[in-house]
């Protein structure tokens, strides 16, 4: 069902802030939590290796400024073109807000955990993970200025951004697990915050998109690029991935089962780790079935 309702969003915003609320209470004073996290950490950071290390460096890089504020500049920019103006300003807004509350936050909660062997550079201001906030509100972005019909398209590749960087700060060592979920759960309730705004607004002030003959065509046009875009890129990762695990499958097989049983604790946070993000980009998808 469709959420057409600000103050149902408002709700799931502040369902969102409860749940960081407790995932930081768990994470601080569990203890039992606080072993399952630095378990988990010690896990991906012994995936590291000739290929891993780089290839998650690179990934991480993403969730750095510079690159965020080209992907920011991008989709707002396609926003602009598809005539939705107001949209293209909540894209700048929402990226802005999460990326300086972030570290608003981070620096606010500082705490000390248990210290890891290779997580050198996970210090107390660590909750929640920048790198992973930014890359979260960047998926929700995509989500939120691509055409309607593939959406769920622009989900599941935003969640595979969002997922590429939490894991690859987790495997750096610069950051716990819940550091990531953190992250995710902190966007999406900026998310869920501005598309609120955007439907009042709406409800307000309708925009007028398409007015003329002129406009009314090229919005269409760029609605079909980037429905054929967004397809194409889905094809092609679709396909990698599947080469990859193929790969893995036929070579490494062994290897993976030997880190399964070795390291639990990994597999079953990852797994979290990648449910968070599917269900938060699912609900911001879900929240923006609206007429248009």
């Amino acid at each position: 069902m469709a959420i057409r309702n600000p103050r149902t969003l408002l709700v799931l915003a502040a369902t969102c802030g409860l749940a960081f609320y407790a995932l930081l209470v768990v994470a601080y004073a569990s203890s039992r939590a606080r072993s399952l996290d630095a378990s988990a950490l010690r896990g991906f950071i012994d995936l590291q290796g000739d290929r891993v290390g780089p290839l998650s460096q690179r990934l991480a890089n993403f969730g750095d400024p510079g690159p965020v504020i080209v992907f920011t500049a991008a989709l707002a920019a396609l926003a602009a073109a598809r005539g939705r103006l107001r949209q293209a300003a909540a894209i700048v807004f929402l990226v802005g807000a999460t990326s300086v509350s972030s570290q608003v936050v981070k620096a606010l909660l500082a705490y000390p955990r248990d210290a890891v062997r290779g997580a050198a550079h996970v210090n107390p201001a660590a909750f929640p993970s920048g790198h992973s906030t930014a890359a979260m509100a960047l998926a929700a972005c995509a989500v939120l200025v691509a055409p309607r019909a593939v959406r769920p398209l622009a989900a599941g590749l935003g969640a595979l951004l969002a997922l590429g960087v939490g894991y690859s700060v987790v495997t750096l060592g610069w950051h716990y697990p819940s550091d990531v979920i953190g992250g995710f759960l902190l966007a999406t309730i900026w998310t869920l915050l501005v598309v609120a705004a955007l439907q009042a607004a709406e409800r307000r002030w309708p925009q007028r998109v398409g007015r003329t003959r002129v406009s009314a065509a090229l919005t269409r046009a760029v609605d079909k690029l980037t429905e054929a875009g967004l397809a194409a890129l889905a094809l092609a990762v679709a396909a990698i991935g599947s080469a990859a695990a193929l790969l893995v499958a036929v070579r490494r097989m062994d290897d993976v089962r030997e880190f399964a049983s070795a390291h639990t604790a990994a597999v079953v946070v990852g797994l979290l780790v990648a449910g968070s993000a599917a269900i938060l980009l699912a609900g911001v998808t879900v929240a923006l079935r609206r007429r248009e």
